[in-house]
């Protein structure tokens, strides 16, 4: 999202008479070391910036991601960050896109599973805390930690922020109750965020104003 165009929906948030939500700050510790701020404001995909299956560019100073029908597979991009203990900011909006996950692979050595760690999983009407299962055990589910049902309204920006300290998370989204989950293994060290995005061709997930910090 350029400059521009949030001193335009700003402006027009103060006209309508609405207040201003805040962002939301961290409960389970203090803002740390800052690891990332990444605002899109080049060209091109920032460097560090990977992509596995699906649609993913810059434009109009904001990131864009979709699924593609032909890969047979979620959008799935990456952005290599070695974490533990992580505060994650990020601005989203759904252009078409129907599902976004953010979330978390467990480094080579911490754990003797295969896949992902766990993924906070949004969808136009509720989001999701899940931990994976494993790959390498056909007996292994996907477990819902926690869950609820709340709107999430094409075109509207929200303002997301991701806090995980021990084997605590917590998911805060700008007027929304807070979703809480725990479980014993999402302590373990990370290599970066896994992004995923569900949806058809052309519907896209918009992200914009990447920050990430450790978290004390």
């Amino acid at each position: 999202m350029t400059t521009a165009s949030k001193f335009i929906t700003t402006c027009a948030v103060l006209f309508a008479g609405s207040p201003l939500i805040a962002t939301p700050e961290p409960t389970l510790g203090k803002k740390g070391k800052l690891l990332l701020d990444e605002k899109f404001d080049a060209a091109a995909l920032p460097n560090g910036w990977t992509k596995n299956t699906g649609r993913l560019f810059v434009t109009d100073g904001s990131l864009h991601a979709s699924e593609v029908a032909s890969d047979k597979h979620v959008g799935a991009f990456r952005k290599a960050l070695p974490l533990q203990d992580c505060a994650i900011q990020l601005d989203f909006k759904f252009a078409g896109a129907t599902t976004f996950h953010l979330g978390f692979d467990p480094a080579p050595g911490e754990l003797k599973k295969q896949g992902h760690l766990c993924s906070l999983i949004i969808t136009p009407d509720s989001w999701t805390v899940t931990e994976h299962s494993d790959k390498a055990d056909p007996k292994s589910k996907n477990i819902a930690h926690a869950k609820a049902t709340t709107p999430f309204a094409k075109g509207e920006w929200y303002t997301l922020l991701l806090e995980l300290k021990g084997n605590d998370l917590i998911a805060h989204v700008s007027g929304k109750e807070p979703l809480r989950a725990t479980a014993k293994d999402f302590h373990v060290k990370k290599p970066g965020l896994v992004f995923r995005v569900g949806g058809k061709d052309g519907q896209d997930l918009v992200v914009d104003n990447v920050k990430v910090w450790t978290l004390e």
